[in-house]
C-alpha cells in the first residue's frame, strides 16, 4: 500500500540538523520559517535531490552515464518518495511566456491527449499558432509589460524638425 507521506529523519544538510518532519502526499504543503532556517535545504538539497537520484536510477546504464552522478543527501531516513517536479523561483527562460506545462513539456501532452479525446469547435484563423494574437492582451501583446512611447517627450510640437524640434536625448 502506497504511504500517504514523505517522511524524513535526521536530515542534515546544510543549514539542517537532524530535522525530522513528515510531509504529506497529494496535499499543498508550505514550508515557512525565517531566512537560513533550512527551507530550501530539506525541499530542493534533500527531498528533491533524492526523488531524482532514484528516477536517475531507473534508467538503463548508459543513459545513467550521461547524467549527473548525484550523491545520496545527509539524511539517516527518507522514505515514500515517488517521482517529482522541482519548479524553483528562478525564471524557466527568456520568454515570458514560458510556463511549467512549457517548461516540462507537459503542454505537447495535453495538446496529444485534447487531439485524440477532445471535440474543438470549428477552429478560427486564430488556432494555427499556439501563441495566437486573439488570445493575448492588447495592451501587453503577451508579455506583461506595456510599453508605449511618449511623443511629447521626443518631439517638441511647437518648432519642425528643422529647428531641432526634437528634444535634446540626455
Amino acid at each position: 500500500m502506497a504511504q500517504d507521506h514523505i517522511r524524513v529523519r535526521g536530515a542534515r544538510t546544510n543549514n539542517l540538523r537532524g530535522a525530522d518532519v513528515d510531509i504529506p502526499k497529494r496535499r499543498l504543503t508550505v514550508l515557512s520559517g525565517v531566512s537560513g532556517s533550512g527551507k530550501s535545504s530539506l525541499a530542493f538539497d534533500t527531498v528533491a535531490a533524492e526523488s531524482q537520484r532514484l528516477l536517475n536510477a531507473t534508467y538503463p546504464a548508459f543513459v545513467q552515464n550521461l547524467l549527473p552522478h548525484l550523491p545520496r543527501p545527509d539524511v539517516d531516513t527518507l522514505e515514500g518518495l515517488s517521482a517529482s517536479i522541482v519548479v524553483d523561483q528562478a525564471p524557466m527562460g527568456a520568454n515570458p511566456r514560458s510556463t511549467v506545462g512549457t517548461a516540462t513539456d507537459a503542454w505537447s501532452l495535453l495538446r496529444q491527449l485534447y487531439a485524440t479525446h477532445g471535440s474543438p469547435p470549428v477552429p478560427g484563423p486564430h488556432a494555427l499558432s499556439f501563441n495566437a494574437a486573439a488570445g493575448m492582451c492588447p495592451d501587453c501583446e503577451g508579455t506583461g509589460r506595456h510599453a508605449a512611447l511618449d511623443v511629447d517627450a521626443v518631439i517638441d510640437r511647437s518648432r519642425s524638425l528643422n529647428e531641432a524640434g526634437r528634444t535634446p536625448s540626455s
